[in-house]
């Protein structure tokens, strides 16, 4: 299993093509293509905030048709054209009865295919996007975790909307990085010790965004601006517990996933987590010469 692992010297899920943005082609493209869309998007988020404000926290047909079908629109706005899933996926999606579903993140887009795949599930929600303006409301029906000032162990809300038998999805690799590799997960999809769905998603043209390596802004107008975008989404079978991960250390549990997920896809496990990441070490340097001072 061995040969799962990226070799070192290709072990590097944080960097990212550098987006050249300024320059007489891509700008003739963003006022051509970019602008409008972006027109647009304004539009939708303005619609979908005042829609936000007829959903109800509980599962019902309205909350997951209105989710359902708004990011499909979402999804074109943005430049997705092309959604590629192919049947396998699809019937494994309809048949599963995994209460926790664990997908990579390759990009703050990932979440708009996900709502359209699982409309009824709970997403765990980072501080950051949870206090973008407009998202944040937005999302207040769907997201367990909002903000920093979440009151309560976030473990045992996870465990009370699973009891109620609600879906969830977690991004464990904590961050957005290359989707052709695996990082090392969070503990929070394994604390509960429960049957996984594992979903893979991956972009054309190395569509995914690093913190650190790209800036999030000439990121997306440069995406925007883009005629056609394909994603693709995949699917294995459940991941079924074993006995050494129904009662072993959480960290065997965590790793044998890895090794289904990644054997499964083809793609490669990295050795780095999410604090590998640049923008997590800048952060960690920042407090270090705080606390020095």
């Amino acid at each position: 299993m061995e040969d799962l692992y990226a070799k070192e010297d290709e072990d590097n899920p944080f960097e990212a093509n550098e987006i050249r943005f300024w320059s007489a082609k891509t700008m003739f493209k963003f006022l051509l293509v970019g602008l409008p869309r972006l027109l647009l998007i304004l539009v939708y988020y303005i619609i979908i905030l005042i829609l936000s404000f007829t959903m109800t926290t509980e599962v019902s047909d309205y909350n997951n048709y209105l989710s359902k079908y708004m990011s499909i629109l979402k999804m074109y706005l943005y430049g997705y054209k092309n959604f590629r899933i192919d049947e396998k996926t699809k019937n494994i999606i309809k048949n599963s009865k995994a209460q926790i579903i664990v997908a990579n993140h390759a990009s703050y887009c990932d979440a708009f295919f996900l709502i359209h795949l699982f409309p009824d599930a709970k997403f765990i929600v980072s501080d950051f996007i949870a206090n973008v303006p407009i998202i944040k409301t937005v999302i207040n029906y769907r997201s367990i975790y909002l903000t920093s000032d979440f009151s309560g162990n976030l473990t045992d809300k996870i465990q009370e909307y699973l009891n109620k038998g609600r879906r969830i999805v977690f991004f464990s690799e904590g961050v957005c990085k290359n989707p052709k590799l695996l990082l090392k997960l969070r503990n929070g999809a394994f604390v509960p010790r429960m049957n996984i769905l594992p979903i893979h998603i991956d972009y054309d043209n190395d569509a995914y965004y690093v913190a650190g390596e790209q800036d999030m802004i000439r990121h997306i107008l440069h995406y925007s601006a883009i005629r056609r975008k394909n994603v693709y989404v995949r699917a294995l079978d459940e991941y079924i517990l074993s006995e050494e991960d129904k009662t072993g250390d959480i960290e065997v549990f965590k790793e044998n996933f890895r090794k289904y997920y990644a054997k499964g896809f083809g793609i490669k496990l990295s050795r780095k987590n999410y604090l590998d990441q640049p923008y997590y070490k800048m952060k960690k340097m920042e407090n270090e010469k705080v606390e020095k001072n």
